[in-house]
């Protein structure tokens, strides 16, 4: 410090307290998740077209703030940002080689770059003020849209040729915030106190309850998939088989027997005769064979993004419905593999904290819902998600705290203080 001038140190040091200070409380991390996880509904409806122009601006304001934060008190850059960062410049760099509109990429880029900011500081910071101020404004999110679900059982308001949108928006889509609200709610339930509480149980039981009464069969399976890993662990039966590995060999596995080979016409007497299903699910059979088209004519940047009438009329659909595919289609071979490398490195980090409890399990099982998922669809706000892998990559940070010996220190829940800590612990053994 003396060489640089104890004045600066000072004014550096003082900064340093002052960003601490601030993720270190509930209600600066609620409202940054606020910001970055704007509902839907203020995007896409008209009435409300001012107001999301003002939160535009302070999302932008926010992301600068992240930005510069994490620049300057966190200057070890890890390997999963640098993912992120190389998987997002490429589609950029493949929409402007392809001549679209990156312009419009840009907002939803920085609020992917800001959420894995966010969760990565809160994580190296103060892990339990992240899940605190994160759990709050999610859950409520995902209480309010089961609110409208009930209220306007047909949809609040049409965005797109879509009926179906509520306060999250469009019904498919709502899953990408209902998976950030569930994980950070049971997480931090067991790091505190080694079970779900009742809030973490009402978020994942009404975030079930509105994929069904909503309808999207793609998120029900999703959170069907999901409820099971949930249930393994809270027996304590985690097979160490149930890894990335497993979840990439399902993946790939599945995309080249159905979407590249077509495999599914040799099981026509089940999925026809027996189940009474189309075998080109619905057309989308003839939009992969689009999609794939247009990968081989350029399957080093793909066609770049594009807008949703355009894609219509190159593949007669927005997207490819399968977010691999779709992947190949408008960012090429390198967007489809940088992706995988961010699932590998999030994979990597959960089996290598497999005995440390139930949460990288639980945390593994949502990337393999997750996985499974993008099979049927592709999520304009994927990003959302991103607050999951980052978890993920950064997960010995949330795991619960340790004494002396090693022993996971739990808080007792029978007793309750007004004060940040209880007062009272039990010991498990790591």
């Amino acid at each position: 410090c003396l060489s640089r001038g104890s004045e600066m140190c000072i004014r550096d040091r003082y900064k340093e307290v002052i960003m601490k200070k601030l993720m270190n409380q509930r209600w600066f991390i609620a409202l940054v998740f606020m910001v970055l996880y704007k509902p839907a509904m203020f995007s896409q409806m008209p009435a409300l077209h001012t107001f999301d122009t003002i939160s535009n601006v302070f999302k932008v304001m926010v992301i600068a703030v992240l930005g510069v934060w994490f620049v300057y008190f966190y200057q070890k850059v890890s390997l999963f940002f640098v993912g992120i960062v190389f998987f997002e410049v490429w589609r950029v760099l493949a929409t402007i080689y392809c001549g679209g509109n990156y312009t419009s990429l840009f907002i939803a880029i920085l609020n992917a770059l800001a959420i894995c900011l966010v969760v990565e500081m809160g994580l190296k910071t103060d892990p339990d003020a992240l899940l605190d101020g994160a759990s709050f404004t999610l859950g409520l999110f995902v209480l309010i849209n089961f609110a409208t679900v009930l209220l306007f059982p047909q949809g609040m308001y049409e965005f797109n040729t879509f009926t179906q949108n509520y306060f999250l928006g469009y019904r498919n889509n709502s899953i990408m915030l209902f998976f950030p609200a569930i994980i950070f709610s049971i997480v931090r339930s067991l790091r505190k106190y080694n079970k779900l509480t009742l809030s973490s149980f009402v978020i994942t039981a009404v975030s079930f309850a509105t994929v069904i009464l909503a309808f999207s069969a793609t998120s029900v399976i999703g959170m069907t998939v999901f409820t099971l890993f949930l249930l393994l662990a809270l027996i304590n039966k985690m097979p160490n088989f149930l890894n990335i590995i497993t979840y990439l060999a399902i993946n790939i596995a599945y995309f080249f027997g159905v979407i590249i080979l077509r495999l599914q016409e040799a099981f026509a007497f089940i999925i026809v005769d027996m189940l009474g299903r189309d075998l080109t699910f619905t057309g989308r059979t003839k939009i992969w064979d689009s999609a794939l088209a247009a990968f081989a004519k350029s399957p080093v940047f793909g066609v770049g993004e594009i807008e949703n009438q355009a894609s219509r009329d190159l593949i007669g659909a927005t997207h490819a419905h399968n977010y691999y595919l779709d992947l190949l289609y408008k960012s090429g071979l390198p967007g489809f593999l940088i992706f995988f490398a961010i699932l590998i490195i999030c994979g990597v980090a959960l089996y290598r904290n497999r005995k440390n409890g139930k949460i990288p399990f639980i945390v593994s099982g949502a990337i393999c819902a997750f996985m499974i998922m993008l099979q049927s669809e592709a999520y304009y706000n994927i990003y959302y998600f991103f607050s999951i892998l980052t978890l993920a990559a950064f997960i010995p940070y949330a795991l619960p705290k340790k004494d002396e010996d090693g022993n996971f220190i739990f808080e007792e829940k029978g007793k309750h203080s007004l004060k940040k800590k209880h007062s009272y612990h039990y010991y498990l053994r790591k």
